[in-house]
């Protein structure tokens, strides 16, 4: 069998891995040494984290957990990030061009209707992502 994942790990912890994945996993661990000590550091972290106190985490907390994602990010995931915007607007705009052109004025109506409802679906998603950005 292979090792499990950290994951799974995890999942069978807490007990919400799947049953016939769950018995798999822990007869491996049981005879793994290696997932017998990942079980262990994850049963030492969550001891460590209900020996913790009481108090509520720092008002600034995520944006500073966010912050050190970012700085620590790869340059080259920063790269491809305008690519996920870039390459869905070419393929829309070449869509409306392929409507327009071999459907007349009716299909690029429709293309750009169906577009604006689209639009307006993700809007909540793209206004919190800018704003997640810009804080």
């Amino acid at each position: 069998m292979r090792h499990p994942t950290a994951g799974e790990i995890v999942e069978m912890h807490f007990g919400e891995l799947p049953g016939a994945r769950r018995a798999a996993c822990e007869a491996h661990v049981r005879d793994c040494a290696p997932c017998r000590a990942r079980l262990a550091d994850v049963e030492w972290a969550e001891r460590a984290l209900l020996a913790g106190p009481e108090d509520a985490p720092p008002a600034d907390g995520l944006p500073r957990v966010l912050a050190r994602i970012e700085a620590v990010r790869p340059a080259r995931e920063r790269r491809s990030h305008w690519l996920r915007t870039v390459v869905p607007c070419a393929a829309a705009l070449f869509a409306g061009f392929v409507a327009v052109h071999q459907g007349g004025v009716v299909a690029a109506l429709t293309f750009f209707a169906v577009g604006s409802i689209v639009t307006l679906a993700i809007a909540p998603v793209l206004i919190l992502e800018s704003q997640r950005r810009s804080s």
